[in-house]
């Protein structure tokens, strides 16, 4: 009877070390799996973190190399701008002539500079140059605003006679010798009765054409003989080509947008996005939302004594601005 007893209790001490090994075990195995699953997560995670470097780096990398590129293109361009033997006297450091009531690089403090870069075939200029001009050089001779005009020439495929050069440098002479009748000549190329026609339709425009159109203006007929020469159109196609490298002159909206067109306009360097501008209009004159861009009222125009509500370099966003006013 004893011995029965004693082997029970032997047998159920047994299943209890057994239960408790097994129990021991499986912990163990339990453990030893979370250890391999947290070093597979680890190495996953390594993995992932190396991807993503990589990526990363790539995509950093491609940024860094168009930003790199842009640059390049940027200060290879300029450098051109540079080498040209003989350059405007009265050029501006961004390549345009500051016109103002005082003259050629003298710009009016505390009133905005509105920057125009024009080419004289561009039919979009024509349009926008006879809505906008003749206040522009009302306000400009008031002292209301300054004037950069930036002749270019992107457009000689147009013309059978490069006319985009010749007439950007035929301008840019007169501004830097005679900018008191730049803004009556641009006013006077871009008129519909004188402004070429692209592709097929274009009829040339002699240098003559030109020396004529200048004088009838009040430009001195020596130096509209002078620029007639053409001295200066190296350096504009240089200019030219220099222009589209800047991103500040890109379009920010659009189906062009990120390319540089004509044409461009800046108010105290900030992108006058106008075709945005015109869709949300209430009205369909450019110069009317040029006003609303800076503050004036038509019956304003040409009152020294009034000036836009943007100064000069007001660090306001004048897009946004006028966009907001229009509506």
């Amino acid at each position: 009877m004893a011995n029965n007893t004693q082997k029970r209790a032997k047998t159920r001490k047994e299943r209890l070390e057994a239960r408790a090994q097994a129990e021991r075990e499986a912990l163990l195995a339990a453990r030893r799996e979370r250890q391999i699953q947290t070093a597979i997560g680890a190495v996953v995670v390594a993995v992932l973190v190396v991807v993503l470097g990589v990526v990363a780096y790539f995509v950093g990398r491609n940024i860094y190399e168009s930003n790199r590129s842009s640059e390049q293109a940027n200060a290879q361009a300029y450098e051109a701008v540079q080498a040209v033997k003989v350059k405007p006297k009265n050029a501006a450091a961004d390549g345009g002539f500051i016109l103002s009531k005082d003259g050629v690089n003298k710009p009016v403090n505390d009133v905005p500079t509105i920057d125009n870069y024009m080419d004289f075939i561009c039919p979009a200029c024509g349009v926008l140059a006879r809505s906008i001009d003749e206040d522009l050089t009302a306000m400009m001779n008031a002292g209301q605003v300054n004037i950069s005009i930036h002749p270019s020439a992107f457009l000689n495929s147009a013309s059978s006679d490069k006319y985009s050069t010749r007439s950007a440098a035929f301008v840019s002479y007169v501004a830097d010798n005679d900018p008191e009748h730049a803004m009556p000549l641009i006013e006077a190329m871009f008129a519909t009765t004188f402004q070429p026609s692209e592709g097929s339709a274009y009829k040339s425009v002699s240098n003559d054409d030109l020396t004529k159109l200048a004088e009838s203006v009040g430009v001195d007929s020596t130096i509209a003989r002078d620029a007639a020469k053409g001295t200066y159109e190296p350096w504009v196609e240089a200019v030219s080509n220099w222009y589209p490298t800047n991103s500040s002159l890109l379009n920010p909206s659009g189906s062009l947008k990120g390319q540089m067109t004509t044409p461009t306009i800046l108010i105290n360097k900030n992108y006058w996005d106008y075709n945005t501008l015109m869709s949300q209009a209430k009205s369909n004159d450019y110069s009317s939302v040029l006003l609303e861009s800076i503050g004036m009222l038509r019956n304003d125009i040409g009152n020294p004594s009034i000036k836009p509500s943007i100064g000069v370099g007001t660090p306001r966003d004048i897009t946004a601005e006028a966009t907001s006013s229009s509506n």
